[in-house]
């Protein structure tokens, strides 16, 4: 794996990996948040800071002026608890790819985060990622100076994502009731005469 490259483990969160989101860039973007405690986190944290003061003091020695505006970015955000509003205690990564990219001269590319099982076999998007999924990312900091927000930060480009213990992805509402005996919907495939006759003869 190249040097660049990073790989940091915790808890998969809003992972859309297989089919690129665009409801904020018309291209799309793959995407997967990493949940993990603070204390797991610091080593991580400290490691791009690291790497956004770098960018910070090149872009003030480069534009002085810079050191009266420029701020930094944090590198990941506290997870607080959606009822109370209270700390957690967990921190999150967010990690991103862009799936259409252009050249500088103007052609197109695409690309797509690879994702793989425990055994580093390739995963197909049949097997959806849920919340709470034990994952590895693998990504690459990319770090900049936005001179319109004056700040310098890293972003975190998603290349691969393992996955370790799976939870599925769906909904999970039909689990508080349990078997009983009674009614029992028909299959799709057991369709009733009536209904092969209207298939044989109706015009989809």
């Amino acid at each position: 794996m190249a040097k660049n490259i990073i790989v940091l483990e915790g808890n998969a969160i809003w992972a859309k990996v297989f089919e690129p989101d665009t409801k904020f860039n018309p291209l799309g973007d793959y995407s997967i948040n990493l949940q993990m405690t603070e204390e797991k986190a610091a080593p991580m944290c400290e490691r791009l800071e690291g790497i956004v003061q770098e960018m910070f003091n090149k872009a003030i020695k480069e534009k002085p002026p810079l050191k009266n505006s420029l701020t930094t970015q944090d590198v990941c955000s506290k997870v607080y608890d959606r009822e109370t509003g209270d700390a957690t205690g967990d921190v999150e990564f967010k990690f991103k790819l862009k799936a259409k990219v252009q050249k500088r001269d103007g052609s197109w590319y695409e690309q797509q985060p690879v994702v793989l099982d425990s055994k580093k076999q390739p995963i197909t998007g049949e097997t959806l990622i849920g919340n709470g999924s034990r994952v590895k990312v693998a990504f690459e900091p990319i770090p900049y100076v936005m001179q319109s927000t004056k700040k310098a930060g890293v972003s975190l480009r998603l290349k691969a994502v393992q996955v370790i213990d799976l939870v599925e992805y769906g909904n999970s509402a039909s689990s508080v009731f349990d078997e009983e005996d009674g009614f029992v919907a028909t299959s799709a495939n057991d369709a009733t005469p009536q209904m092969e006759e209207l298939a044989d003869v109706a015009d989809f």
